[in-house]
């Protein structure tokens, strides 16, 4: 099956923007593209240069403080996708993982990165929560990601940030126009009554996102990427583990088979 959006004919962009609201609008994309078809249209043309399907874009590419970004997993992919050798090494006993990149151009020379405890308390990183229940593979997406950039930045078209990195670095969210109203109404100089009333408070949206409990039990890779399409930045980390547990050919794991 093609990964290509038709584009022939005048209105080929027209065609394509149809098809990204019909995604967006869909329950089954990932959190941060509904109701954006222009979001979904760029990472389906990101994910077509990568060799991904329109569905598996959306999954495997996301948008973060504007920005697409990719998992530590589709990096690993796209560098061995582009010829190029990668292993990494993880110790779990003492938490430090090296990657080792050796370009398909230049096999003598390998590029390595390690990252280990000591350089994630360095970053700020140490005390938050992902570091502190899954260092290991924390720090084995850190020298995945790190690698690819000093040995095959041509590799990532682009995406030079994994989405867990950016998670880390994100800011709070800002103040809405909305919590400013719902703060203090709107009042009329020398009168007491309000000139408009307080915006009603949203009814919470109800929440698919997994437990901590069904990840761990969970044996289907399918329904893993599901609950990582519906997982926050935390729960991602423990979904990634388990699915390295379940599929022996992860990243994580050593060479490609």
């Amino acid at each position: 099956m093609s990964t290509e959006l038709t584009t022939t004919g005048g209105n080929g962009l027209s065609v394509q923007m149809d098809y990204a609201k019909a995604l967006a609008v869909s329950d089954m994309i990932p959190r941060e593209y509904a109701n954006k078809p222009g979001n979904v249209l760029i990472a389906i043309g990101l994910g077509q240069s990568m060799g991904l399907s329109p569905a598996e874009s959306l999954y495997r590419i996301s948008v973060i403080q504007g920005k697409p970004t990719a998992s530590a997993e589709l990096i690993a992919a796209n560098v061995r996708r582009a010829g190029h050798r990668l292993h990494v090494d993880v110790n779990e006993a003492a938490p430090s993982a090296t990657a080792t990149i050796w370009r398909a151009d230049d096999p003598e020379t390998p590029t390595t990165v390690t990252r280990d405890m000591k350089w994630a308390q360095g970053m700020g990183l140490a005390s938050k929560d992902n570091y502190k229940k899954q260092p290991a593979t924390m720090l084995s997406w850190r020298a995945i990601t790190a690698c690819a950039r000093l040995a095959c930045p041509e590799a990532l078209y682009g995406v030079v940030s994994s989405d867990d990195e950016m998670y880390e670095v994100a800011p709070a969210e800002p103040r809405t126009v909305a919590d400013l109203t719902n703060a203090a109404p709107v009042i009329d100089v020398g009168t007491t009554q309000p000139l408009t009333e307080p915006a009603p408070n949203p009814a919470p949206k109800p929440t698919t996102e997994p437990t901590p409990e069904q990840v761990a039990d969970c044996t289907d890779l399918a329904e893993l990427r599901t609950m990582w399409a519906n997982a926050g930045p935390e729960l991602r980390a423990q979904i990634e583990a388990r699915k390295a547990e379940l599929d022996t050919t992860a990243p994580v794991e050593g060479d490609e088979a």
